[in-house]
């Protein structure tokens, strides 16, 4: 049975650059612990659609939003 499965993508991208603040990192930082260029931190703290998924992942994994 295949399921759609709907994300809110504003709302995952506000929890990330909340949870960012309140660890205290700035994008560098976490663009540094992530393994994505700071430009792609940018973009997706932007809630740009061109981030690829893979990156996606790696910065919300670092902010533990697995």
């Amino acid at each position: 049975m295949e399921r759609n499965i709907r994300l809110n993508w504003p709302d995952f991208v506000e929890e990330a650059v909340k949870r960012r603040k309140l660890q205290g990192l700035t994008q560098e930082q976490l663009a540094i612990l992530s393994g994505v260029s700071k430009p792609t931190l940018n973009s997706f703290e932007q809630g740009k659609t061109t981030v690829s998924l893979e990156n996606a992942l790696k910065i919300l994994r670092t902010l533990g939003l697995e």
